[in-house]
């Protein structure tokens, strides 16, 4: 068994410290998103989504999905949304994109730019919250909807992932 002062190394510290960092502006990110309106109801950017994608080829998968749930579930209930349809979209969106960005990159580091990866990541995650609320209300026509959201995740994966080729790559 180890000793006390084995489990509190350097580097179990470290990242601890790098953890609660990331979680703390990932969190921030998704509270602050889910309170700005856009012109259109149910659209987000999914800015949270560039703190993932910056950590790919830093950290593990555990370390990734920890942070998407501390985000998602601490971001949603200071927002007050914790557990509401909202809610349930966010989390199966997020959760969906969070697995499919980390799959890709393993799979396709070496092929893709976080601009591709960031695509995956928000064709996913909007393909799986129109099936959610689909579901949630009980309506296939909510279906209808999905052309719309896959346009839009276009545009949001473009810039979320040219934003983060940019803060990953920036020349110093």
């Amino acid at each position: 068994m180890p000793s006390a002062d084995d489990r509190y190394t350097y580097v179990h510290i470290k990242n601890a410290a790098h953890f609660a960092l990331f979680a703390v502006f990932a969190t921030g990110i998704h509270a602050l998103e889910s309170l700005l309106t856009l012109p259109v109801p149910w659209f987000r950017l999914g800015l949270a989504h560039i703190i993932t994608m910056m950590l790919l080829p830093f950290f593990g998968a555990k370390f990734i999905l920890g942070i998407f749930l501390v985000r998602v579930v601490i971001g949603s209930a200071i927002v007050g949304k914790i557990f509401s349809p909202g809610f349930i979209l966010a989390f199966g969106g997020g959760l969906s994109a969070t697995l499919a960005m980390i799959g890709t990159f393993s799979l396709a580091r070496n092929h893709l730019s976080f601009w591709g990866i960031s695509l995956v990541g928000a064709w996913v995650h909007n393909l799986v919250q129109v099936l959610l609320a689909s579901l949630i209300i009980q309506q296939s026509s909510a279906l209808l909807l999905l052309p719309y959201f896959l346009s839009f995740a276009l545009l949001t994966g473009t810039i979320n992932g040219l934003l983060t080729n940019q803060i990953v790559y920036r020349k110093a």
